[in-house]
């Protein structure tokens, strides 16, 4: 007579317990086959309540296959699901966990495959969190949604030892694409070579200097998947990865050697971590949050792949970013691992005939199967042939040629106790009398942007192989079999045989590679460091054709020794010792380059200095000119000690300012074009100069500083070369901000368009014309044409100094003064033309080629000699390639002969 619930327990019965079957004494509901099954709830009351006056209520059960079962695929060793991280069956709450705090912690994560390799983590503080993301339940690593540090760690299972292969499956979302763990195996001591880890940037990590990285992965933004696959005795530089149904091609660090996982001893699998070689835990995932693994003994097919990257996409809500043409990709098309199936017949192993078409082997062909046939069950074919005179089938189910001929091969799949027998597809070809070939084509996996790639392939029949682009002809032109490259991205090219009299048609064999980059990697030597002493490690990255920063971030790790490295801050161990520290720079534009240094840790004071290059206020490439660069402002010392410079021995540029012997001490060091410099040398256009920094150790207080070593190249003037050098000057942002303001606040008075296209007028309009010759970036009334023509500084206001301006005398004559490049170093062909005018509206050029053998002279303009060496083509040297020149009327204002009134003026243009 109340609404209160009883408590009583509900009944269930299945209409059909072969689709659901009730049980747990009638408690339970267990989906068993796929189909509709009705289910009846009732309650039959007790000596205190009568049976439910509503018994018998229904509902209607829809029962798929879309889950794999432990089975499904072969091998299966592990299976972590974030929908049942106690593996009981049952839906999870966080009743099913301990709660500390706001956080849902999780001890332990249930193995579902069967193996028993469950997972656990007894601290409570590096436990992982059980999280909703996305409306999607997962467990979270990191500081940001879990626990900083955390992992969870298991028994290796022993199928992992020597060097397996096998397949890995993780559904997961991470922040950034750095070397972070999301699984590793192997040594307790992290010992080289004796572990393996696989990153959430695709890479493959063995503690030996022979990491494989997919620079490109990020499994930031929704869920992503990727798929980690192995051969058995694969080198480090071996293994691929395939993301979001797209196989990745990676870059390999000296990857020659092979893992060799112990088979006894301390072996562990960890999630969310990895080991250094010293034992300690590296690489812990941050920021991330893992919602399925799946880890299978063996390298699986690639069908069997595309399928699992469906269940898993279609799961956690992240099909639409499988890759175009993915199989599973639709909603309508998820993967099922029961029910009906249906067979797919496109062989990649038989080559097609050229005179018809046809596919054909070679009656010479050993017993073959249909490469690339696959039933979507995943399940094995068999096959059956309509002629066996021409092609029969052999005990072990292959296919064998017998005599030459057209024939139907019926492919078919029967089924199991999970799948329905397939329907029967059917496969025309033909049995050849020529000879087969096959072709073996290897390229790169990467090549440079700036050389050129010679391709290889060898027929079996000594026939030539014929090269085409297949994909990336944008980017990449083939001459015979020379490829040339304009542009970064993925190229496919294939090779091909089309046979003759004696051999038949080979298959024809495509190779993907990536074209990069180069990149120098600069990673500066460390002096000694005191016990305990924490700093910060820098390497410079530039692009090696270019010598131009580009925008990648170069990861750190340990190879050796007592210390630890987070980041780029490296902490000393409380020990003396040897340590060896790697830097590893790569991105998807780019080749990976790598580098290591080592030091010593004793009982003094580390000094580290740091010298900027490839950034704002750091050293970059110079083209000639009057401009000093405050290069003491370059270089910091951590202990705030002076830094000396020294350079390369050259004729081009010396130092100034500073505080000592030789003005290359302390922060004010400027360097500067040397005066007497005029030229470069016959058939050079730029001199590399190298330029060390130093800092003495202190006896009993502090180490001496490692030289850092940095080298730069001086070039000839040019636009580019100009515009370069500015952009890294440390005025640069601040100038451009003033600049695109008073510009966009003046739009329709200086004509501001709209240039980036975007239909309106914008800062970024502004800040397009601030890099060109035509504006006056500084505001001193000089455009940046001008600056460049006459020697002055665009960042700043120096009209006064380099406009061109009158020399004043009291003889009645005009005299004008400038600086302009010399004709040696005037490489960007600047044209100064002086003109003498009379009335200020008709204007007579002075011609050098005239003058030359008249004095100077020519139309009443002189150029006067500031060399006392009668050169009167040629000013005074005033260093960086240029000259001063003066320039004077050869009558006075008083003059009638000569017109009356005198003007001078100077032009400069460029082509």
């Amino acid at each position: 007579g109340t609404t209160t619930p009883t408590g009583l327990v509900l009944s269930y019965s299945s209409s059909n317990s072969a689709i659901i079957r009730v049980t747990s004494g009638g408690t339970q509901l267990k989906p068993v086959g796929d189909g509709n099954a009705t289910i009846t709830v009732t309650q039959n009351g007790n000596s205190t309540y009568n049976p439910a006056s509503n018994n018998d209520v229904t509902f209607t059960i829809t029962v798929t296959e879309m889950s794999p079962y432990s089975d499904s695929l072969p091998g299966m060793i592990l299976w972590l699901d974030a929908n049942d991280i106690n593996a009981d069956s049952l839906a999870e709450t966080n009743g099913d966990f301990i709660t500390i705090g706001s956080k849902t912690h999780v001890d332990t994560w249930a193995d579902r495959s069967g193996s028993s390799n469950t997972l656990s983590q007894g601290t409570t503080n590096l436990q992982p969190v059980r999280v909703i993301s996305g409306g999607k339940p997962g467990l979270a690593f990191g500081a940001t949604l879990g626990n900083a540090g955390a992992y969870m760690s298991a028994a290796m299972p022993s199928i992992l030892s020597g060097n397996p292969s096998f397949t890995l499956f993780i559904a997961a979302k991470a922040s950034g694409k750095q070397p972070e763990k999301l699984i590793h195996f192997g040594n307790t001591s992290g010992t080289a070579g004796q572990v393996l880890g696989m990153a959430k940037n695709g890479g493959y990590y063995f503690n030996g200097g022979g990491e494989l990285s997919f620079p490109s992965v990020n499994f930031g933004g929704n869920v992503q998947v990727g798929v980690f696959r192995r051969k058995t005795n694969a080198t480090y530089a071996d293994g691929e990865f395939f993301f979001n149904g797209t196989n990745q091609i990676g870059s390999a660090q000296s990857g020659t050697s092979v893992p060799a996982i112990p088979s006894n001893g301390n072996r562990e699998l960890l999630i969310g971590s990895g080991r250094a070689s010293t034992g300690a835990l590296i690489s812990q995932l941050g920021n991330t949050v893992v919602h399925e693994i799946m880890l299978f003994s063996g390298d699986l097919t690639n069908f069997a792949i595309r399928r699992m990257e469906g269940y898993l996409a279609h799961k956690w809500g992240s099909n639409s970013r499988l890759a175009s043409g993915h199989f599973f990709k639709t909603e309508n098309n998820r993967p099922l691992f029961g029910g009906a199936q249906i067979i797919y017949v496109t062989p990649t192993n038989i080559p097609i005939d050229s005179s018809d078409g046809v596919p054909s082997m070679s009656i010479f062909n050993a017993a073959f199967d249909l490469q690339g046939a696959y039933a979507t069950s995943g399940l094995g074919l068999s096959y059956e042939s309509n002629n066996s005179s021409v092609l029969s089938v052999t005990s072990e189910g292959l296919l064998q040629p017998t005599g030459q001929g057209k024939v139907k091969i019926t492919v078919k799949q029967g089924g199991n106790s999970y799948f329905s027998a397939a329907t029967p597809v059917y496969y025309n070809m033909k049995i050849l009398g020529q000879r087969s070939q096959s072709i073996n084509f290897t390229t790169v996996n990467e090549a440079r942007i700036d050389q050129t790639l010679t391709l290889s392939a060898v027929a079996s029949s000594g026939l030539d192989a014929n090269f085409s682009i297949i994909s990336g002809g944008s980017i990449a032109s083939l001459s015979g079999s020379t490829l040339s490259f304009s542009g970064t991205g993925s190229v496919t090219v294939r090779a091909s045989q089309g046979g003759n009299g004696t051999y038949a048609s080979a298959v024809p064999i495509d190779r993907t590679f990536l074209v990069k980059r180069p990149l120098t990697l600069i990673f500066d030597a460390i002096g000694n460091m005191a016990m305990g002493q924490s700093f910060n490690v820098r390497a410079v990255v530039m692009d090696a054709s270019s010598n131009k920063p580009v925008n990648v971030l170069p990861t750190y790790s340990i190879v050796s020794g007592p210390a630890t490295i987070n980041g780029s801050t490296v902490a000393c161990g409380s020990s003396t010792g040897s340590v060896t520290i790697r830097a590893v720079a790569t991105g998807a534009e780019y080749f990976t380059a790598n580098s290591t240094t080592t030091f010593t840790i004793n009982n003094l004071q580390g000094q580290i200095i740091t010298f900027k290059q490839g950034e704002s206020g750091g050293l970059r490439d110079l083209p000639i000119s009057r401009k000093p660069i405050p290069l003491g402002m370059m270089a910091i010392n951590s202990s705030n000690r002076n830094v000396t410079f020294s350079m390369s021995a050259n004729d081009i540029v010396e130092f100034a300012g500073g505080t000592g012997t030789g003005k290359n001490i302390g922060n004010k060091t400027m360097l500067v074009f040397k005066k007497n410099f005029e030229k470069f040398p016959n058939g050079v256009d730029k001199v590399t100069i190298q330029i060390t920094a130093s800092s003495a150790g202190v006896n009993g207080s502090y180490n001496a500083a490692s030289d850092v070593v940095r080298s730069f190249d001086i070039v000839k003037p040019s636009s580019t070369a100009f515009f370069d050098e500015r952009r890294q000057d440390p005025r640069y942002e601040a100038v451009k901000t003033k600049f695109t303001r008073k510009l966009l606040s003046k739009a329709a008075l200086k004509g501001l368009i709209d240039l980036d296209g975007d239909g309106s007028i914008t800062i970024s309009d502004a800040e397009l014309l601030f890099d060109s010759d035509d504006y006056d970036s500084d505001g001193d009334g000089m455009s940046n044409f001008m600056e460049r023509a006459f020697g002055g500084d665009s960042l700043s206001n120096d009209s006064k100094t380099a406009k061109p301006r009158p020399i004043m005398k009291k003889d009645g004559k005009q005299r004008l003064g400038f600086l302009r490049y010399n004709n040696d170093s005037n490489s960007e062909g600047i044209e100064y033309i002086v003109e003498r005018s009379t009335d200020l509206r008709t204007w007579i050029q002075w011609d050098q080629s005239a003058a030359a053998s008249n004095g100077g002279i020519s139309n009443g303009i002189k150029q006067v000699d500031l060399n006392t060496n009668d050169n009167t083509t040629r000013g005074k040297a005033a260093g960086g390639g240029m000259e001063r020149v003066l320039f004077e009327t050869t009558g006075k204002n008083s003059d009638s002969a000569q017109g009356g009134a005198q003007y001078l003026r100077v032009r400069a243009r460029t082509k």
